[in-house]
């Protein structure tokens, strides 16, 4: 079995304990590299090693090379190895039972939502060890598969108020106000935001380059308050690789929170929320499709749809166009 907790020195230490052979165990700089060395040193086509594959041993596998260097990887891990505290066991011993007992009696304990973000995340594991051939030429169907899944939660269609913006941003603390302003200025990610360094500004062209993002390489137009964001930003900055925001991504997020609590803002008035409005504005001045995506920085049209949330208001003053516009 297979083991990582983070040290008070901040190192993580990896352990792997085999019954029947010398336990092991390193310690390392960065989560990623504890990671890497627990798949690296857990084979994964013997025979003993697919008899006795664990949950928790495929999570961690999977985190450390799928998630390699994203900023989603520590976030997927906490969320498999609370999955896989309930399932001890050998993978190819999981039956169908096994996991329909799982979501009943987790149901009992989170929304529904969650049970069936747990569900499927078992049903990937499974696939992704299929698609690796990690149980070589066995077949090893997922337990997930076909097991009755609550219903999704309802998407969130709220659009923040301008007001609503500033009453935030007064509440959250100095350090978090030009990313959270940033956020709704540009439509960008949390993720790529706090990854922004100078090398990727172009301010005097307003533009800026995000680099391996959840959808690839893309260039964002800047309006020109987030310009004057970033300048602040960069002149924080002693090198061109420093970060703009040096903070941990959880803590954008709870800031927010604790920020919205405070001045008495409904829950869904959230970072990510920042960004539907923003799309949603941007779609409110007519812009067409390609330009919307151009700004949320989508690849699917589908996925513009469910960012925004315009109603039959939103198109009127686009009904009277004069003859030849």
């Amino acid at each position: 079995m297979a083991s990582i907790r983070q040290l008070p020195s901040g190192k993580f230490n990896a352990q792997i304990r085999i019954k029947g052979a010398p336990s092991r165990s390193r310690s390392f700089g960065t989560l990623g590299e504890a990671q890497a060395w627990v798949g690296a040193q857990t084979p994964s086509h013997s025979p003993a090693s697919q008899n006795t594959l664990t949950m928790h041993a495929l999570a961690l596998r999977y985190c450390s090379t799928q998630l390699k260097g994203k900023p989603s990887r520590h976030m997927m891990l906490e969320k498999m190895e609370r999955v896989a505290k309930s399932f001890p066991q050998a993978l190819i011993s999981i039956t169908r039972s096994d996991v329909n007992s799982f979501r009943l009696n987790r149901l009992t304990q989170v929304s529904g939502p969650t049970v069936r973000e747990e569900i499927q995340l078992i049903n990937k594991l499974f696939r992704w060890a299929e698609r690796e051939m990690i149980f070589g030429e066995r077949d090893v169907p997922s337990p997930a598969k076909n097991i009755p899944l609550p219903a999704a939660c309802k998407p969130r269609s709220r659009v923040i108020e301008r007001n609503e913006i500033e009453l935030l941003i007064s509440a959250l603390p100095s350090s978090m106000r030009a990313l959270v302003e940033l956020a709704y200025e540009t439509a960008m990610r949390r993720s790529e935001i706090i990854k922004l360094t100078p090398r990727v500004l172009h301010l005097d062209e307003r533009v800026l380059s995000v680099v391996d993002g959840k959808t690839g390489d893309r260039f964002v137009p800047l309006t020109t308050r987030a310009v004057t964001l970033l300048r602040a930003a960069q002149e924080r900055c002693k090198s061109p690789d420093d970060r703009l925001f040096p903070v941990a991504a959880h803590s954008v997020s709870t800031a927010v929170r604790r920020a919205r609590r405070a001045v008495g803002l409904d829950e869904d008035v959230r970072l990510h929320q920042l960004r539907h409005t923003r799309i949603t504005m941007v779609a409110r001045k007519g812009f067409n499709q390609a330009q919307i995506m151009m700004v949320s920085g989508h690849k699917d049209s589908r996925s513009v749809q469910r960012y925004t949330h315009l109603n039959v208001r939103d198109v009127i003053g686009l009904m009277d166009l004069k003859e030849g516009e």
